[in-house]
């Protein structure tokens, strides 16, 4: 159950259960501990009583206890050590397997999740997860096996006061149980309180320029304290309510030492045990309860951690975007038939058709909001559609594994991903394998040296978190260099030299023709001259193609089209 629930390797299963092996071993040696006290106190009573003489020497007592002592501190080395290490790496694969999982599931889940959501589960939730198997997993197991072990070894000393020890074992778990039921919601929702936290601090910080120029500063900040200060009552909440339960489950439990002394004694004084048998449940009902009181409470943390485990469930079990790794198409035509597409009751596209043909640049123009952008990423099978087919080189793309697929796309869309690194490494996101001469070609065809060689450290420069430190036309050209060295047969572009400068621009387009030649090119326009010229123009509006043809044709015959073309011509007059 917990390698499912925790997802965690065969290793990992296997080390946890020797690690809860040795925890039980280690518990039992303890237990045995109290054999030299029992002893002790048996001699000493029975000198007392002058039924007999004492006849141990201390000596013998002392050398049993410090064997006992060192037999103990080997067994939990011995378990510590298996613990900690079998923790340590299931903390890495599962953080490792939720990454990789997460490349590989459909942008409509992504599209769902918050940056902090997912960034939560892989670091605090796996953290929870690791918390678990490191401190409650061995110590549950152990505390529990240990103490039954003990209660059926009394049993063969004597069934009676063996079953009052165990009679309130069955109330202390219901009681436990019951802690899930009662505190498992409140937990939940702290969760997902604390996430919202997550994602305020997030917003706070990356809009921090905005806020600080405008008079809602003040404002966000309340916000954020009222956010913050919802949690405190719900957190205390959930520590009132799973408390109650374990400390209920925890007294409950400890009756059973009243009630064998109670037991012991009446059976004493009738003669049916040995004041030896008296002392040996005295003293093991104290010492078979504490493993058992330290399961409880390690038995909460694995309740409380379901949280985590049913947030990481639902990215491990979500199904992923499957298809063929062999894809040999006959050519890169890309053909859109008959494609219905929407999120959730949302209807994004109906019944699209049209083709973008190897060698010709097709572009995507409407309204905003007619459906391009969906468009453009379902070619890439960013998402899978409802209905109909789209095909690359005569391929059905829903066939196509989608990292086989990416290998034939250049992107380059207005939202450009920089990560905290040089700009060499960042180009070089595009041809692993390229060599530091074809990344240095690559920003010189994308124009971007005029501004690396200011740079203190030139193409070497970290340019700090998504490329913070450098202008929106900048980083465009770099996400533009990244496709000249991937040099993919298909490119799709958004408008690519939106944030350019005029003389930047022309020297970036004559650029992309030299990247573009002989490929599929299938482009969003926002600005109709700069595609008067496309062999191919798809009108979209509402989800629906409107016109298909040339500048000229659409011009004559695309109401929609020649709106558009109008309302741009009449706004830069």
């Amino acid at each position: 159950m917990l390698k499912k629930m925790y997802h965690l390797t065969n290793e990992g299963a296997n080390a946890l259960h020797r690690a809860s092996i040795w925890m039980t071993l280690f518990e039992l040696a303890c237990s045995c501990a109290a054999l030299p006290v029992l002893y002790v106190l048996y001699e000493m009573l029975q000198v007392y009583t002058g039924k007999m003489e004492a006849t141990t020497s201390a000596i013998v007592y002392i050398v049993v206890s410090v064997i006992i002592v060192a037999i103990c501190f080997l067994l939990y080395k011995k378990m510590y050590k298996v613990k900690y290490i079998a923790a340590g790496q299931e903390n890495n694969h599962l953080r490792m397997a939720v990454a990789d999982k997460i490349r590989k599931l459909p942008e409509a889940f992504l599209s769902k999740k918050d940056l902090s959501d997912l960034s939560s589960t892989i670091m605090d939730d796996i953290g929870t997860i690791e918390g678990v198997l490191t401190n409650s997993v061995a110590e549950t197991v152990g505390g529990i096996a240990s103490g039954v072990i003990t209660i059926i070894a009394l049993a063969f000393v004597n069934l009676k006061l063996a079953l009052c020890l165990a009679s309130c074992l069955p109330l202390a778990a219901i009681a436990m149980g019951l802690s899930h039921t009662v505190s498992g919601k409140t937990h939940e929702k702290n969760r997902y309180l604390k996430l919202n936290v997550s994602e305020g601090i997030q917003e706070y910080l990356e809009n921090i320029k905005s806020l600080r120029g405008s008079d809602t500063m003040d404002v966000y900040q309340n916000n954020m304290d009222h956010r913050i200060n919802r949690i405190i009552p719900r957190l205390v909440l959930f520590e009132f309510l799973s408390g109650m339960c374990i400390s209920v489950a925890y007294n409950v439990m400890r009756l059973g030492i009243g009630f064998v002394a109670i037991l012991g004694a009446k059976m004493l004084a009738g003669g049916e045990i040995s004041p030896f048998v008296f002392l040996l449940f005295l003293l093991m009902s104290v010492r078979v309860y504490e493993p058992l009181s330290q399961a409880l409470e390690t038995a909460g943390a694995l309740i409380a951690s379901s949280v985590a485990a049913g947030r990481i469930n639902e990215i491990v079990e979500h199904p992923e975007m499957s298809g063929s790794s062999d894809f040999e198409p006959q050519g890169y035509d890309i053909e859109f038939k008959d494609v219905d597409f929407g999120y959730d009751d949302e209807q994004v596209l109906s019944r699209v058709s049209f083709v973008a043909k190897q060698g010709e640049y097709t572009a995507l123009v409407g309204p905003s909001g007619s459906g391009k952008s969906t468009v453009v990423k379902l070619a890439a099978r960013f998402w899978d559609i409802n209905k109909g087919k789209i095909m690359v080189g005569n391929e059905d793309v829903s066939e196509i594994a989608p990292e086989t697929l990416f290998k034939m796309f250049s992107i380059v869309f207005q939202d450009v991903t920089l990560f905290h690194d040089t700009i060499y490494n960042n180009i070089k996101i595009g041809n692993k394998n390229a060599t530091r001469k074809m990344v240095l070609k690559a920003a010189e065809d994308a124009r971007c040296m005029s501004f690396i060689e200011k740079l203190p450290n030139g193409i070497d420069t970290v340019i700090g978190e998504n490329g913070h430190t450098l202008s929106g036309g900048e980083r465009q050209r770099l996400s533009i260099a990244r496709a000249f060295l991937k040099d993919a047969p298909i490119i799709l572009l958004d408008e690519s030299t939106a944030s350019l400068d005029p003389e930047t621009e022309t020297s970036i387009q004559l650029a992309l023709e030299r990247l573009t030649k002989g490929k599929t090119v299938l482009m969003i326009a926002h600005r109709l001259r700069t595609i008067e010229n496309c062999d191919c123009i798809v009108v979209l509006e509402d989800g629906k193609v409107v016109g298909n043809g040339k500048h000229e044709e659409l011009m004559n015959n695309c109401k929609c089209y020649q709106k558009i073309h109008n309302y741009q011509r009449e706004s830069n007059v």
